[in-house]
Protein backbone atom coordinates (compact mmCIF):
# COMPACT_ATOMS: atom_id res chain seq x y z
CA UNK A 1 0.00 0.00 0.00
CA UNK A 2 2.81 2.44 0.88
CA UNK A 3 4.46 1.82 -2.48
CA UNK A 4 1.22 2.38 -4.34
CA UNK A 5 0.58 5.67 -2.62
CA UNK A 6 4.12 6.85 -3.31
CA UNK A 7 3.75 6.01 -6.97
CA UNK A 8 0.41 7.78 -7.17
CA UNK A 9 1.94 10.88 -5.59
CA UNK A 10 4.85 10.91 -8.06
CA UNK A 11 2.47 10.59 -10.98
CA UNK A 12 0.36 13.42 -9.62
CA UNK A 13 3.23 15.90 -9.57
CA UNK A 14 5.13 14.77 -12.65
CA UNK A 15 5.13 17.11 -15.71
CA UNK A 16 3.46 14.47 -17.89
CA UNK A 17 0.39 14.39 -15.68
CA UNK A 18 0.35 18.05 -14.51
CA UNK A 19 -2.30 20.45 -15.71
CA UNK A 20 -0.96 23.24 -17.92
CA UNK A 21 -0.55 26.68 -16.25
CA UNK A 22 -1.23 30.06 -17.78
CA UNK A 23 1.50 32.75 -17.89
CA UNK A 24 0.24 34.54 -14.78
CA UNK A 25 0.17 31.33 -12.77
CA UNK A 26 3.68 30.45 -13.93
CA UNK A 27 4.97 33.88 -12.84
CA UNK A 28 3.30 33.49 -9.46
CA UNK A 29 4.84 30.03 -9.07
CA UNK A 30 8.31 31.35 -9.90
CA UNK A 31 7.87 34.18 -7.39
CA UNK A 32 6.65 31.81 -4.70
CA UNK A 33 9.56 29.42 -5.30
CA UNK A 34 12.10 32.23 -5.22
CA UNK A 35 10.54 33.70 -2.09
CA UNK A 36 10.83 30.34 -0.34
CA UNK A 37 14.51 30.17 -1.30
CA UNK A 38 15.03 33.58 0.31
CA UNK A 39 13.14 32.60 3.48
CA UNK A 40 15.11 29.36 3.84
CA UNK A 41 18.37 31.30 3.34
CA UNK A 42 17.32 33.71 6.11
CA UNK A 43 16.49 30.86 8.47
CA UNK A 44 19.88 29.29 7.80
CA UNK A 45 21.66 32.65 8.35
CA UNK A 46 23.05 32.23 4.85
CA UNK A 47 25.04 35.15 3.36
CA UNK A 48 23.02 34.52 0.17
CA UNK A 49 19.75 35.68 1.79
CA UNK A 50 20.00 39.26 0.53
CA UNK A 51 20.76 38.15 -3.05
CA UNK A 52 17.84 35.69 -2.98
CA UNK A 53 15.51 38.48 -1.85
CA UNK A 54 16.76 40.69 -4.69
CA UNK A 55 15.96 37.91 -7.17
CA UNK A 56 12.45 37.71 -5.72
CA UNK A 57 12.04 41.48 -6.07
CA UNK A 58 13.02 41.26 -9.75
CA UNK A 59 9.99 38.99 -10.21
CA UNK A 60 7.76 41.48 -8.35
CA UNK A 61 9.41 44.94 -8.63
CA UNK A 62 6.60 46.84 -6.88
CA UNK A 63 6.41 44.63 -3.78
CA UNK A 64 6.57 46.83 -0.70
CA UNK A 65 6.90 43.75 1.49
CA UNK A 66 9.99 42.48 -0.36
CA UNK A 67 11.62 45.92 -0.23
CA UNK A 68 11.05 46.05 3.50
CA UNK A 69 12.56 42.59 3.83
CA UNK A 70 15.62 43.73 1.87
CA UNK A 71 16.11 46.74 4.15
CA UNK A 72 15.75 44.53 7.21
CA UNK A 73 18.20 41.95 5.81
CA UNK A 74 20.76 44.62 4.93
CA UNK A 75 20.61 45.93 8.51
CA UNK A 76 20.97 42.39 9.89
CA UNK A 77 24.01 41.83 7.64
CA UNK A 78 25.62 45.06 8.87
CA UNK A 79 25.51 46.57 5.36
CA UNK A 80 22.98 49.43 5.64
CA UNK A 81 24.28 50.96 2.41
CA UNK A 82 22.67 48.05 0.52
CA UNK A 83 19.30 49.10 1.92
CA UNK A 84 19.32 52.54 0.29
CA UNK A 85 17.75 51.53 -3.06
CA UNK A 86 14.81 49.99 -1.21
CA UNK A 87 14.13 52.40 1.65
CA UNK A 88 11.44 54.09 -0.46
CA UNK A 89 9.07 51.30 0.57
CA UNK A 90 7.94 53.62 3.40
CA UNK A 91 6.29 55.91 0.83
CA UNK A 92 4.30 53.12 -0.81
CA UNK A 93 0.80 53.43 0.64
CA UNK A 94 -0.18 52.94 4.26
CA UNK A 95 2.37 51.64 6.76
CA UNK A 96 1.89 49.24 9.62
CA UNK A 97 3.94 49.14 12.84
CA UNK A 98 6.47 46.73 11.35
CA UNK A 99 7.09 49.08 8.43
CA UNK A 100 7.85 51.93 10.80
CA UNK A 101 10.11 49.73 12.98
CA UNK A 102 12.26 48.71 10.01
CA UNK A 103 12.37 52.28 8.71
CA UNK A 104 13.28 53.54 12.20
CA UNK A 105 16.04 50.96 12.53
CA UNK A 106 17.49 52.12 9.20
CA UNK A 107 17.41 55.79 10.27
CA UNK A 108 19.00 54.84 13.59
CA UNK A 109 21.82 53.02 11.80
CA UNK A 110 22.34 56.14 9.65
CA UNK A 111 22.46 58.17 12.88
CA UNK A 112 19.37 60.17 11.88
CA UNK A 113 18.02 60.20 15.43
CA UNK A 114 15.13 62.60 14.94
CA UNK A 115 13.83 60.59 11.94
CA UNK A 116 14.27 57.38 13.92
CA UNK A 117 12.26 58.81 16.82
CA UNK A 118 9.42 59.83 14.48
CA UNK A 119 9.33 56.35 12.96
CA UNK A 120 9.23 54.56 16.31
CA UNK A 121 6.64 57.02 17.54
CA UNK A 122 4.43 56.10 14.56
CA UNK A 123 4.91 52.39 15.30
CA UNK A 124 3.98 52.95 18.97
CA UNK A 125 0.82 54.88 18.02
CA UNK A 126 -0.29 52.03 15.78
CA UNK A 127 0.39 49.30 18.35
CA UNK A 128 0.67 50.83 21.85
CA UNK A 129 0.12 47.45 23.51
CA UNK A 130 2.89 45.70 21.60
CA UNK A 131 5.71 45.13 24.09
CA UNK A 132 8.37 44.76 21.35
CA UNK A 133 7.35 48.07 19.78
CA UNK A 134 7.37 49.78 23.17
CA UNK A 135 10.79 48.38 24.06
CA UNK A 136 12.38 49.52 20.81
CA UNK A 137 10.69 52.92 21.04
CA UNK A 138 11.95 53.48 24.58
CA UNK A 139 15.46 52.33 23.67
CA UNK A 140 15.60 54.88 20.86
CA UNK A 141 14.27 57.63 23.10
CA UNK A 142 16.89 56.79 25.73
CA UNK A 143 19.69 57.47 23.25
CA UNK A 144 19.01 61.21 23.19
CA UNK A 145 16.16 61.93 25.60
CA UNK A 146 16.29 59.70 28.67
CA UNK A 147 13.66 61.66 30.56
CA UNK A 148 11.16 61.29 27.73
CA UNK A 149 11.80 57.54 27.66
CA UNK A 150 11.32 57.39 31.44
CA UNK A 151 8.05 59.27 31.09
CA UNK A 152 6.73 56.61 28.69
CA UNK A 153 7.87 53.79 30.96
CA UNK A 154 6.38 55.34 34.10
CA UNK A 155 3.02 55.68 32.33
CA UNK A 156 3.19 51.98 31.51
CA UNK A 157 4.06 51.16 35.13
CA UNK A 158 0.94 53.01 36.29
CA UNK A 159 -1.24 51.14 33.80
CA UNK A 160 0.18 47.74 34.81
CA UNK A 161 1.58 47.68 38.39
CA UNK A 162 2.76 44.08 37.91
CA UNK A 163 5.33 45.38 35.43
CA UNK A 164 6.53 48.15 37.76
CA UNK A 165 9.58 46.32 39.26
CA UNK A 166 10.92 45.41 35.82
CA UNK A 167 10.20 48.91 34.52
CA UNK A 168 11.94 50.58 37.48
CA UNK A 169 14.94 48.31 36.90
CA UNK A 170 14.97 49.29 33.24
CA UNK A 171 14.78 52.98 34.15
CA UNK A 172 17.66 52.50 36.59
CA UNK A 173 19.73 50.91 33.81
CA UNK A 174 18.95 53.78 31.43
CA UNK A 175 20.02 56.35 33.99
CA UNK A 176 23.11 54.26 34.72
CA UNK A 177 24.05 54.30 31.03
CA UNK A 178 23.49 58.08 31.04
CA UNK A 179 25.83 58.29 34.09
CA UNK A 180 23.10 59.83 36.22
CA UNK A 181 23.96 57.67 39.21
CA UNK A 182 21.67 59.30 41.78
CA UNK A 183 18.64 58.83 39.51
CA UNK A 184 19.73 55.26 38.72
CA UNK A 185 19.98 54.47 42.43
CA UNK A 186 16.52 55.95 43.09
CA UNK A 187 14.82 53.61 40.64
CA UNK A 188 16.90 50.57 41.57
CA UNK A 189 15.81 51.20 45.18
CA UNK A 190 12.14 51.34 44.12
CA UNK A 191 12.53 48.08 42.22
CA UNK A 192 14.16 46.35 45.21
CA UNK A 193 11.36 47.55 47.52
CA UNK A 194 8.70 46.12 45.20
CA UNK A 195 10.56 42.90 44.36
CA UNK A 196 13.17 42.15 47.07
CA UNK A 197 13.85 38.68 45.64
CA UNK A 198 14.62 39.92 42.13
CA UNK A 199 18.41 39.89 41.59
CA UNK A 200 18.44 42.36 38.69
CA UNK A 201 17.84 45.64 40.58
CA UNK A 202 20.24 44.51 43.31
CA UNK A 203 22.89 43.88 40.69
CA UNK A 204 22.22 47.32 39.21
CA UNK A 205 22.44 48.93 42.60
CA UNK A 206 25.74 47.19 43.26
CA UNK A 207 27.10 48.51 39.97
CA UNK A 208 26.09 52.06 40.94
CA UNK A 209 27.96 51.66 44.23
CA UNK A 210 30.98 50.36 42.32
CA UNK A 211 30.97 53.27 39.85
CA UNK A 212 30.67 55.79 42.68
CA UNK A 213 33.53 54.14 44.64
CA UNK A 214 31.22 53.04 47.48
CA UNK A 215 32.93 49.67 47.54
CA UNK A 216 31.70 48.34 50.85
CA UNK A 217 28.08 49.07 49.91
CA UNK A 218 28.78 47.24 46.66
CA UNK A 219 30.22 44.36 48.66
CA UNK A 220 27.11 44.21 50.83
CA UNK A 221 24.85 44.15 47.76
CA UNK A 222 26.78 41.36 46.10
CA UNK A 223 26.86 39.39 49.36
CA UNK A 224 23.05 39.55 49.36
CA UNK A 225 23.03 38.20 45.83
CA UNK A 226 25.34 35.39 46.93
CA UNK A 227 22.97 34.50 49.78
CA UNK A 228 20.10 34.47 47.31
CA UNK A 229 21.99 32.06 45.08
CA UNK A 230 22.52 34.53 42.26
CA UNK A 231 26.27 35.04 42.52
CA UNK A 232 28.32 34.52 39.38
CA UNK A 233 31.92 34.89 38.28
CA UNK A 234 31.39 38.59 37.56
CA UNK A 235 30.01 39.52 40.98
CA UNK A 236 32.35 37.17 42.86
CA UNK A 237 35.51 38.51 41.21
CA UNK A 238 34.37 42.07 41.87
CA UNK A 239 33.83 41.19 45.53
CA UNK A 240 37.32 39.74 45.58
CA UNK A 241 38.66 43.00 44.17
CA UNK A 242 37.15 44.92 47.09
CA UNK A 243 38.88 42.59 49.55
CA UNK A 244 42.06 43.14 47.56
CA UNK A 245 41.67 46.90 47.94
CA UNK A 246 41.30 46.47 51.70
CA UNK A 247 44.46 44.29 51.68
CA UNK A 248 42.57 41.22 52.91
CA UNK A 249 44.48 38.81 50.67
CA UNK A 250 43.06 35.53 52.08
CA UNK A 251 39.48 36.75 51.57
CA UNK A 252 40.34 38.10 48.11
CA UNK A 253 41.79 34.74 47.09
CA UNK A 254 38.75 32.93 48.51
CA UNK A 255 36.39 34.93 46.31
CA UNK A 256 38.58 34.78 43.23
CA UNK A 257 38.58 31.00 43.63
CA UNK A 258 34.77 31.07 43.92
CA UNK A 259 34.61 33.08 40.70
CA UNK A 260 36.94 30.60 39.02
CA UNK A 261 34.75 27.72 40.24
CA UNK A 262 31.78 29.40 38.55
CA UNK A 263 33.76 30.12 35.36
CA UNK A 264 37.12 28.41 35.09
CA UNK A 265 38.28 30.85 32.42
CA UNK A 266 37.20 34.05 34.23
CA UNK A 267 39.76 36.65 33.14
CA UNK A 268 39.98 38.89 36.25
CA UNK A 269 40.21 35.86 38.54
CA UNK A 270 42.99 34.29 36.49
CA UNK A 271 45.00 37.51 36.54
CA UNK A 272 44.70 38.20 40.25
CA UNK A 273 45.07 34.57 41.35
CA UNK A 274 48.30 34.48 39.33
CA UNK A 275 49.48 37.64 41.07
CA UNK A 276 48.61 36.21 44.49
CA UNK A 277 50.46 32.98 43.64
CA UNK A 278 53.45 35.06 42.48
CA UNK A 279 53.32 36.93 45.80
CA UNK A 280 53.72 33.57 47.57
CA UNK A 281 56.47 32.50 45.18
CA UNK A 282 54.29 29.72 43.74
CA UNK A 283 55.18 30.36 40.10
CA UNK A 284 53.94 26.98 38.84
CA UNK A 285 50.47 27.72 40.15
CA UNK A 286 50.64 31.24 38.70
CA UNK A 287 51.42 29.78 35.26
CA UNK A 288 48.47 27.38 35.53
CA UNK A 289 46.07 30.21 36.39
CA UNK A 290 47.19 32.29 33.41
CA UNK A 291 46.97 29.41 30.98
CA UNK A 292 43.45 28.56 32.16
CA UNK A 293 42.25 32.11 31.49
CA UNK A 294 39.75 32.30 28.62
CA UNK A 295 41.74 35.08 26.96
CA UNK A 296 45.16 33.40 27.24
CA UNK A 297 45.46 32.69 23.52
CA UNK A 298 44.53 36.29 22.75
CA UNK A 299 46.71 37.98 25.39
CA UNK A 300 50.35 38.65 24.55
CA UNK A 301 50.83 40.06 28.06
CA UNK A 302 49.89 36.73 29.63
CA UNK A 303 52.37 34.86 27.44
CA UNK A 304 55.07 37.28 28.52
CA UNK A 305 54.12 36.77 32.15
CA UNK A 306 54.31 32.99 31.76
CA UNK A 307 57.81 33.28 30.27
CA UNK A 308 58.79 35.47 33.23
CA UNK A 309 57.49 32.88 35.70
CA UNK A 310 59.37 30.10 33.87
CA UNK A 311 62.57 32.11 34.30
CA UNK A 312 61.79 32.37 38.01
CA UNK A 313 61.45 28.57 38.06
CA UNK A 314 64.92 28.34 36.47
CA UNK A 315 63.48 26.87 33.27
CA UNK A 316 65.18 29.04 30.60
CA UNK A 317 64.51 26.56 27.78
CA UNK A 318 60.77 26.55 28.47
CA UNK A 319 60.80 30.32 28.88
CA UNK A 320 62.48 30.81 25.51
CA UNK A 321 60.13 28.29 23.88
CA UNK A 322 57.14 30.22 25.23
CA UNK A 323 58.52 33.47 23.82
CA UNK A 324 59.25 31.82 20.48
CA UNK A 325 55.65 30.57 20.26
CA UNK A 326 54.33 33.98 21.28
CA UNK A 327 56.50 35.69 18.66
CA UNK A 328 54.93 33.50 15.98
CA UNK A 329 51.43 33.80 17.42
CA UNK A 330 51.36 37.56 18.03
CA UNK A 331 53.08 38.71 14.88
CA UNK A 332 53.86 42.40 15.12
CA UNK A 333 53.56 42.63 18.90
CA UNK A 334 56.34 44.99 20.00
CA UNK A 335 56.85 43.74 23.56
CA UNK A 336 56.89 40.08 22.56
CA UNK A 337 59.49 40.75 19.86
CA UNK A 338 61.64 42.81 22.22
CA UNK A 339 61.72 40.25 25.03
CA UNK A 340 62.15 37.35 22.62
CA UNK A 341 65.23 39.05 21.16
CA UNK A 342 66.58 39.70 24.68
CA UNK A 343 66.11 36.03 25.55
CA UNK A 344 67.97 35.01 22.40
CA UNK A 345 70.80 37.35 23.40
CA UNK A 346 70.95 35.73 26.85
CA UNK A 347 71.32 32.37 25.12
CA UNK A 348 74.11 33.73 22.91
CA UNK A 349 71.96 33.28 19.78
CA UNK A 350 73.03 36.67 18.49
CA UNK A 351 72.24 36.12 14.80
CA UNK A 352 68.61 35.24 15.57
CA UNK A 353 68.36 38.10 18.05
CA UNK A 354 69.74 40.56 15.48
CA UNK A 355 67.12 39.45 12.93
CA UNK A 356 64.29 39.95 15.43
CA UNK A 357 65.59 43.37 16.48
CA UNK A 358 66.02 44.44 12.85
CA UNK A 359 62.42 43.48 11.99
CA UNK A 360 61.15 45.22 15.12
CA UNK A 361 62.97 48.46 14.33
CA UNK A 362 61.75 48.41 10.74
CA UNK A 363 58.22 49.07 12.04
CA UNK A 364 59.17 50.89 15.26
CA UNK A 365 62.18 53.07 14.41
CA UNK A 366 61.78 55.32 17.46
CA UNK A 367 62.02 52.44 19.97
CA UNK A 368 65.26 53.53 21.70
CA UNK A 369 65.71 50.57 24.01
CA UNK A 370 65.28 48.09 21.16
CA UNK A 371 67.87 49.96 19.08
CA UNK A 372 70.26 50.00 22.03
CA UNK A 373 69.87 46.25 22.58
CA UNK A 374 70.29 45.69 18.85
CA UNK A 375 73.57 47.61 19.10
CA UNK A 376 74.71 45.32 21.95
CA UNK A 377 73.85 42.34 19.74
CA UNK A 378 75.80 43.72 16.79
CA UNK A 379 78.77 44.35 19.10
CA UNK A 380 78.66 40.69 20.17
CA UNK A 381 78.62 39.70 16.47
CA UNK A 382 81.52 42.11 15.81
CA UNK A 383 79.48 43.77 13.07
CA UNK A 384 81.06 47.11 13.82
CA UNK A 385 79.90 49.00 10.75
CA UNK A 386 76.27 48.19 11.50
CA UNK A 387 76.89 48.84 15.20
CA UNK A 388 78.24 52.35 14.53
CA UNK A 389 75.28 53.07 12.26
CA UNK A 390 72.77 52.05 14.94
CA UNK A 391 74.54 54.03 17.67
CA UNK A 392 74.79 57.13 15.48
CA UNK A 393 71.07 56.87 14.73
CA UNK A 394 70.30 56.41 18.41
CA UNK A 395 72.39 59.42 19.46
CA UNK A 396 70.78 61.54 16.76
CA UNK A 397 67.40 60.63 18.25
CA UNK A 398 68.59 61.22 21.80
CA UNK A 399 72.05 62.76 22.38
CA UNK A 400 71.64 62.17 26.12
CA UNK A 401 71.26 58.41 25.95
CA UNK A 402 73.99 57.60 28.47
CA UNK A 403 73.90 53.83 27.86
CA UNK A 404 74.45 54.35 24.12
CA UNK A 405 77.33 56.75 24.77
CA UNK A 406 78.91 54.24 27.13
CA UNK A 407 78.52 51.35 24.66
CA UNK A 408 80.02 53.40 21.84
CA UNK A 409 83.00 54.40 23.98
CA UNK A 410 83.60 50.86 25.22
CA UNK A 411 83.29 49.32 21.75
CA UNK A 412 85.79 51.78 20.26
CA UNK A 413 88.19 51.08 23.14
CA UNK A 414 87.88 47.33 22.59
CA UNK A 415 88.60 47.84 18.89
CA UNK A 416 91.48 50.16 19.85
CA UNK A 417 90.31 52.72 17.32
CA UNK A 418 89.07 56.34 17.39
CA UNK A 419 90.12 56.63 21.02
CA UNK A 420 89.60 60.41 21.04
CA UNK A 421 85.96 59.81 20.06
CA UNK A 422 85.72 57.11 22.72
CA UNK A 423 86.95 59.61 25.33
CA UNK A 424 84.37 62.16 24.19
CA UNK A 425 81.51 59.65 24.41
CA UNK A 426 82.43 58.35 27.88
CA UNK A 427 82.89 61.89 29.18
CA UNK A 428 79.35 62.70 28.04
CA UNK A 429 78.03 59.51 29.62
CA UNK A 430 79.71 60.25 32.97
CA UNK A 431 78.40 63.81 32.91
CA UNK A 432 74.90 62.32 32.76
CA UNK A 433 75.52 59.55 35.31
CA UNK A 434 78.76 60.10 37.25
CA UNK A 435 78.22 57.31 39.80
CA UNK A 436 77.55 54.48 37.37
CA UNK A 437 80.27 51.86 38.00
CA UNK A 438 80.05 50.45 34.47
CA UNK A 439 80.67 53.94 33.05
CA UNK A 440 83.63 54.42 35.42
CA UNK A 441 85.01 51.10 34.20
CA UNK A 442 84.66 52.19 30.55
CA UNK A 443 86.54 55.42 31.28
CA UNK A 444 89.33 53.39 32.89
CA UNK A 445 89.47 51.10 29.86
CA UNK A 446 89.69 54.05 27.47
CA UNK A 447 92.58 55.42 29.57
CA UNK A 448 94.21 51.98 29.46
CA UNK A 449 93.97 51.82 25.66
CA UNK A 450 95.46 55.35 25.52
CA UNK A 451 98.37 54.18 27.69
CA UNK A 452 97.26 56.31 30.64
CA UNK A 453 97.69 53.48 33.14
CA UNK A 454 97.90 55.51 36.33
CA UNK A 455 94.78 57.48 35.46
CA UNK A 456 93.02 54.19 34.79
CA UNK A 457 94.16 52.82 38.16
CA UNK A 458 93.12 56.01 39.97
CA UNK A 459 89.59 56.00 38.55
CA UNK A 460 89.07 52.27 39.20
CA UNK A 461 90.04 52.79 42.84
CA UNK A 462 86.71 54.63 43.20
CA UNK A 463 84.80 51.40 42.51
CA UNK A 464 83.82 49.50 45.67
CA UNK A 465 85.89 46.29 46.13
CA UNK A 466 82.78 44.13 46.52
CA UNK A 467 81.45 45.42 43.19
CA UNK A 468 84.77 44.56 41.49
CA UNK A 469 84.69 41.07 43.00
CA UNK A 470 81.15 40.52 41.72
CA UNK A 471 82.02 41.65 38.17
CA UNK A 472 84.71 39.57 36.40
CA UNK A 473 85.02 42.10 33.57
CA UNK A 474 85.93 44.96 35.92
CA UNK A 475 88.23 42.61 37.84
CA UNK A 476 90.00 41.79 34.55
CA UNK A 477 90.36 45.49 33.68
CA UNK A 478 91.78 46.35 37.08
CA UNK A 479 94.14 43.39 36.91
CA UNK A 480 95.30 44.44 33.42
CA UNK A 481 95.91 48.03 34.58
CA UNK A 482 97.89 46.90 37.61
CA UNK A 483 99.86 44.46 35.42
CA UNK A 484 100.72 47.30 33.02
CA UNK A 485 101.97 49.33 35.99
CA UNK A 486 104.16 46.40 37.06
CA UNK A 487 102.16 45.90 40.27
CA UNK A 488 102.01 42.14 39.74
CA UNK A 489 101.14 41.02 43.25
CA UNK A 490 98.23 43.43 43.35
CA UNK A 491 97.08 42.31 39.89
CA UNK A 492 97.23 38.59 40.72
CA UNK A 493 93.92 38.14 42.66
CA UNK A 494 91.93 40.16 40.09
CA UNK A 495 93.31 38.28 37.11
CA UNK A 496 92.79 34.98 38.86
CA UNK A 497 89.16 35.85 39.65
CA UNK A 498 88.49 36.87 36.02
CA UNK A 499 90.45 34.10 34.29
CA UNK A 500 87.50 31.67 34.14
CA UNK A 501 85.38 34.27 32.32
CA UNK A 502 87.93 36.03 30.11
CA UNK A 503 90.68 34.35 28.09
CA UNK A 504 92.65 37.61 28.09
CA UNK A 505 92.69 37.57 31.89
CA UNK A 506 93.86 33.97 31.86
CA UNK A 507 96.71 34.82 29.47
CA UNK A 508 97.86 37.72 31.65
CA UNK A 509 97.60 35.61 34.76
CA UNK A 510 99.95 33.03 33.21
CA UNK A 511 102.45 35.79 32.41
CA UNK A 512 102.68 36.91 36.03
CA UNK A 513 106.06 36.29 37.66
CA UNK A 514 106.02 33.36 40.02
CA UNK A 515 105.61 34.28 43.63
CA UNK A 516 108.58 33.74 45.92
Amino acid sequence: MKKFLALALCLAVSPAWALSLNDQSKAEARLFTQFLKAVYAQRADSPKAFAELEKALQLSPDSKYLKRMLVSQALADGTPEKAEPYIGFIDQGENDAEDWLVYGAYQLKKNNLSEAEKAYDQAFKLEPDNARVLYQYVMVLSLFNVDKAVEKLLALAQEDPDLAPAIYTQIGSMYFEARRMDDALTYYNKAVQLAPDDPNPRLGRGEVYEKTAQYFLMLHEFEELEKMGYANAGTLSRMASVYLLSNDLPKAEEYFLKAKADDNGDVPSAYFLAKLAEHRGDFSRAIAYLRESSDFNRSADKWLQVSFYLQKLNQPEESLHTLRQAYQKFDGNVEIAFFYALALNDRGEYKKAAKVFKNLLATNPSYEEARLQYAFTLDSLKKYKDLDEQLNTLLEQNPKNAAALNLYAYSLAERNTRLDDAQEYIARALALSPDDNSFIDTQAWVYFKQGKYQQAADILSAVAPEYVQANPEIAYHLGAVLYALGRYDEARPYLQAASSSFKEAQKLYKKLPKQN
